[in-house]
């Protein structure tokens, strides 16, 4: 425990389904992910490959929106004045906007929304780029509060061991606790799961009931 761990070369027990990346570790993936997986069995999508797609749809979406405008153009060019400001506000009509409710804050066309967020209404809905972001800077937050937890345990553990002086009982309970801890938080990066606190030994109101269920039957405690 004295030098960092390397957790670049740890394994995990998790695989994407796009990319094919095996025994990955859950922080590949993002929380949302791995809860669907565990509670759908929705096939894993690391965060690589969604910011990945999320790229290419926007990008689509751009050419798409573009060879409209072109095909818009080439309609208006071959009629009349009248008949140009018909269609054009035909077209306008059809190609509705909606503000972003991300941080950019924009009025945007369809095109520069996702099937997901469009669907979910005025107000609520966030451009492709404010959700890539979104996920970008989740994912970097998680990964940075982890580490960060990591090292503060690990840092623990080593002041524990130098500032022991002797074999006291106390001392090396906390020695004890403090690498159990950091052991959990290892074991959650990769995982994915939350350790679980369990109550002391001795203290759980089942251990003395069967104590003294055991002393009752010898006639009690006198």
């Amino acid at each position: 425990m004295s030098t960092p761990v390397v957790t670049s070369r740890w394994a995990g027990n998790f695989d994407c389904s796009v990319c094919r990346r095996k025994r990955l570790m859950a922080d590949e993936f993002s929380r949302n992910m791995i809860q669907k997986h565990r509670t759908n069995g929705v096939p894993l999508k690391c965060k690589q490959c969604t910011s990945k797609m999320e790229q290419e749809e926007r990008e689509q979406a751009k050419r798409n929106a573009n060879i409209r405008n072109k095909d818009n153009n080439n309609d208006n060019n071959n009629n009349n004045d009248t008949t140009t400001t018909t269609t054009t506000n035909d077209v306008v009509s059809t190609q509705e906007t909606r503000k972003c409710a991300g941080s950019c804050n924009q009025v945007l066309s369809q095109s520069e929304y996702n099937r997901n967020q469009w669907a979910k209404g005025e107000g609520k809905s966030r451009c492709r780029r404010c959700v890539e972001q979104s996920l970008q800077e989740e994912a970097t937050q998680q990964q940075e509060s982890r580490d960060a937890k990591i090292e503060t345990a690990r840092r623990k553990v080593e002041a524990l061991k130098l500032n022991k002086t002797g074999t006291t009982k106390t001392t090396s309970q906390e020695i004890v606790a403090a690498e159990s801890e950091l052991a959990a938080l290892q074991a959650e990066k990769v995982t994915g799961l939350k350790p679980i606190k369990l109550s002391s030994s001795g203290r759980g109101g089942r251990g003395r009931g069967r104590t003294a269920g055991r002393g009752s039957m010898r006639g009690g405690i006198r």
